[in-house]
């Protein structure tokens, strides 16, 4: 009952992250132990990703990754339904939507606790639909604020991103103005998100729902966990092994402790997703794999349990 009990406990926290799991979050696989360290990082996660989003949790540098999708009609082989007759620069192929990634500086502003500039390096990923899309292949820096924890308000560079009384500006010049939906994963990944709208032109046909605009952030230098660590055993050693997507200089240390109440000691490092323990002895055994790029180490993965005959 007591088992039971926990993994009750981990399913419901695990549910507190978020509906949809983070790219960094912690990974369950069949036979894990429900360890204390894999149960504290949960916890942790949980408490940050519904903790109040404020401005100062945005500061920071950001990997940033585009999906938007600007109206058209698709033609016969599936191109056109997002491109809205724009050409845009840098984009990955092989989506229907448009996509495509960039980095970001947000620096947070020093006079107003409240606002932050948000500098990308090479394109403009913010838009307000009712303008159209302007600049889209120049990097960009928007003075903007936080409204309510949960919706990003932008303002366009007082130089260049303005319209006049003819777009209804009350006076001479105002600046372009956006607003985006603000989604808290956890503290290195969140998202801003704006639509679907509906802007079929009456009369037409075609792609109705024809513009929205999502941004993923991931702060940049975060390393991703080990997922789904498993294991085999044998006489005299231990075969671990794991999930990893493909990245240049990344290395994996496994550490092992023989006690339940012990600590954990590294037992080695490796550039594969795979490390046998050899020469052990009868016993059980608890293994926790992290994954290493520099001096920057991710969080632990899910804890193994492994018995030596």
């Amino acid at each position: 009952m007591q088992t039971l009990n926990l993994l009750a406990a981990v399913v419901f926290l695990s549910m507190l992250i978020n509906p949809v799991k983070a790219d960094n979050s912690p990974t369950i696989s069949p036979g894990d132990v429900i360890s204390a360290d894999f149960l504290n990082d949960i916890i942790s996660e949980a408490a940050s990703s519904n903790a109040k989003l404020v401005v100062t949790d945005l500061e920071g540098e950001w990997d940033v990754e585009q999906s938007t999708c600007l109206g058209g009609a698709a033609e016969s082989d599936g191109s056109g339904l997002c491109n809205g007759g724009l050409s845009l620069e840098g984009l990955i192929e092989g989506s229907t939507y448009l996509k495509r990634t960039d980095k970001w500086r947000i620096n947070l502003d020093p006079e107003d606790a409240n606002k932050f500039t948000v500098r990308s390096d090479e394109y403009n990923f913010l838009f307000n639909p009712s303008f159209g899309y302007l600049v889209p292949n120049d990097a960009v820096t928007w003075e903007c604020e936080l409204a309510g924890a949960e919706i990003l308000v932008c303002l366009g560079p007082n130089e260049t991103l303005t319209y006049g009384s003819s777009l209804g500006c009350q006076t001479t010049k105002c600046r372009l103005h956006v607003m985006m939906n603000v989604n808290r994963f956890n503290n290195d990944e969140i998202s801003f998100s704006l639509g679907p709208l509906d802007t079929q032109i009456e009369g037409a046909s075609g792609n109705k729902f024809g513009q929205f605009n999502h941004l993923s952030l991931i702060r940049s230098g975060v390393v991703k966990p080990p997922q789904y660590v498993r294991s085999e055993s044998s006489t005299e050693s231990a075969t671990l092994s794991w999930e990893y997507p493909e990245e240049a200089n990344i290395q994996f240390e496994v550490f092992r402790k023989d006690s339940l109440f012990g600590n954990y000691s590294s037992v080695g490092i490796v550039s594969d997703n795979e490390f046998v323990d050899t020469d052990l002895a009868n016993g059980v055994y608890w293994y926790r794999v992290f994954a290493k790029v520099a001096e920057r180490v991710s969080r632990g993965s899910n804890v193994t349990k492994v018995s030596i005959p």
